[in-house]
């Protein structure tokens, strides 16, 4: 959990194809809460674009300040309930006018034609009544509906430090495999089974399913933020299983995900071996994957 308010520098900045990604939750009576994107982290710096959502009339204020004046508003529609969870993504564009899209849960819900340059921005900061689980930034970032079954390579492997996100609706089967191919071993597959309110973890070698390991499945949301590190599995910013190996990690080069779900992002990242929530913390440089388009 991060402390609010919530200040970290942007390494490198926010260049072109840089994503922001944020998780949290609102509590029940949260009137509004603010995410801002800034020219520096002093409390008066020029902030280039503010996200406001503003539970009591169900609107999300975009805006700007600059020289201490603010902008003109710009209002949308709120998709968010109190005492609700969220993922919130900001990306930055290369295409269009240099547009900001903001994503709630997976689903675009509003662009900002920027004011100031975003050269200048240096630092995220949040604040308001929110918690904040997890903050990650992100150099390479997949957001569309992907075709489902979904097979990609793993540019490099699944070594060490590498995390895997993806995004999406559920039911689904996720599969870290040795190969691209139908019939190749499964590391690790995770399956969630809501009809028994499992989450169910296996491998299968030379064709043979191995024993089972069956979890608690802590959501009953339809929508899920999922975190493979170390073969730890993060639903929605929390741990809820661990995976030990049955086959060498140094044979994963795929990800396939089947089933009836909607993958709306997936971004292959490289961090640090140490806790998740410190993880996504810090200025994330991502590995890119030269499959992914």
């Amino acid at each position: 959990m991060q402390s609010i308010p919530y200040v970290s520098r942007i390494s490198g900045g926010l260049k072109a194809g840089k994503a922001i990604f944020i998780q949290g939750s609102v509590p029940s009576g949260c009137e509004s809460f603010v995410v801002n994107l800034k020219c520096g982290e002093s409390e008066g710096d020029d902030i280039a674009f503010q996200i406001k959502p503003q539970f009591s009339s169900d609107r999300m204020v975009l805006n700007s300040r600059q020289h201490g004046s603010w902008g003109k508003e710009e209002k949308l529609e709120l998709p968010l309930k109190q005492a609700s969870g969220f993922d919130l993504i900001i990306r930055y564009l290369t295409i269009v006018i240099f547009n900001l899209k903001v994503y709630l849960n997976g689903s675009e819900v509003g662009r900002f034609q920027h004011r100031i340059s975003l050269d200048r921005v240096i630092a995220l900061s949040v604040g308001g009544e929110v918690s904040v689980t997890n903050v990650a930034f992100t150099e390479y970032f997949l957001s569309c509906f992907l075709s489902i079954p979904y097979v990609s390579r793993i540019s490099g492997g699944l070594k060490a430090g590498k995390a895997i996100f993806i995004q999406g609706s559920v039911p689904f089967v996720v599969n870290l495999k040795c190969g691209e191919s139908e019939g190749d071993d499964i590391a690790f597959q995770i399956k969630p089974q809501f009809s028994s309110d499992r989450m169910v973890l296996n491998s299968r070698q030379h064709g043979s399913w191995g024993k089972e390991e069956k979890l608690e499945l802590p959501l009953k949301q339809r929508y899920l933020t999922i975190v493979i590190f170390n073969l730890k599995v993060y639903l929605n910013g929390s741990e809820v299983g661990r995976f030990q190996h049955r086959i060498s990690l140094d044979r994963v080069i795929a990800l396939s995900v089947g089933g009836e779900v909607s993958v709306t992002n997936v971004a292959f990242t490289e961090v640090s071996d140490k806790p998740l929530l410190h993880i996504f913390s810090d200025c994330i440089n991502a590995a890119k994957n030269d499959i992914l388009p």
